[in-house]
């Protein structure tokens, strides 16, 4: 078969991820992205909002295919229809699928069965590094969903944190455009763009109540007017030749006021996760510098209703 013209896109694939707390509507948000929709329902809770899907929806697998990383991979791989039959692959939550090979890390770690406590973790990170090349190979578009949770830091002060490890979603960054919350302002919601390769830092209202057409809005307000030029100066790199050419990435991004700065968080961020490998430093690094430079929404985000 002969290659086919390629059609240049008037947008970036939907390449994101959202962070929510239980029952803001993360499942309801994935219904709007575009169809035919293949969802990975580790939540089991898809088919209480499927009624709102514009198209088609595909069945991954009996439930357990669902939340174990080598039937998600082995589906994917032997099952995945040909080109252009699946819209989005929707992952609803990575929180069901990771979170408990942390919870057994630390239950193994605390029962002392392990004599190397960080090798206890190495599950959890090849997961993570299997689901992310096995979800984002397709060229669809890709909404990952995971929770937003209640906490407290080292000094008892009240923090928002994630169901997912800082080092996984870290690794995650490498394969998205954009990464957005759900907000609340009492009964009304919105989204918080944190970052993408175009705008950031805005929310949008929902006001349908479903989440109607908010992806292309969303599209819409980080990408109209500009140019491909000013979108791929948005695009995080994968990796740097040395630890200074990282300072000067993100003294130069506005992350830090000096490199002597830079070098202190960079120095506190290795020392918080001790990394074996420079691509591990990496992948902290250059989240933490875009979480720098992202505001903080209007509305600080809340579970009440």
């Amino acid at each position: 078969m002969p290659f086919k013209l390629k059609k240049k896109p008037k947008y970036p694939r939907r390449l994101w991820a959202l962070a929510g707390y239980p029952n803001d509507g993360k499942s309801t948000f994935a219904t709007q992205m575009a169809a035919p929709l293949l969802p990975i329902d580790a939540d089991h809770r898809f088919d209480q909002v499927m009624h709102l899907v514009q198209g088609d929806v595909y069945e991954f697998g009996p439930p357990a295919d669902h939340v174990m990383v080598s039937r998600i991979v082995t589906r994917l791989q032997q099952e995945m229809p040909d080109e252009g039959e699946i819209g989005s692959i929707v992952v609803d939550s990575l929180t069901e699928i990771i979170a408990p090979l942390v919870a057994k890390a630390v239950a193994d770690n605390a029962a002392g069965l392990n004599k190397n406590k960080a090798a206890a973790f190495i599950d959890k990170a090849l997961a993570m590094r299997q689901l992310q090349s096995a979800v984002t190979r397709w060229g669809t578009d890709v909404l990952w969903i995971y929770h937003l949770q209640d906490g407290r830091d080292a000094k008892a002060q009240a923090v928002v944190t994630t169901s997912i490890p800082q080092l996984e979603l870290a690794r995650l960054t490498r394969s998205l455009n954009a990464k957005m919350r759900i907000v609340r302002d009492g009964r009304k919601r919105g989204i918080f763009v944190e970052w993408s390769r175009g705008r950031d830092g805005m929310t949008l209202w929902d006001e349908s109540g479903c989440w109607h057409e908010m992806p292309e809005k969303l599209e819409s307000a980080m990408y109209d007017g500009l140019s491909p030029e000013q979108i791929e100066a948005k695009s995080l790199p994968a990796s740097f030749a040395s630890m200074a050419e990282a300072l000067r990435w993100a003294v130069g991004l506005g992350a830090y006021p000096s490199e002597a700065d830079a070098r202190q968080g960079y120095e506190q961020l290795k020392d918080e996760h001790a990394p074996k490998t420079a691509a591990d430093m990496w992948d902290l690094w250059i989240p933490a510098v875009v979480e720098r430079i992202s505001p903080e929404p209007d509305i600080a985000p809340t579970a009440e209703y």
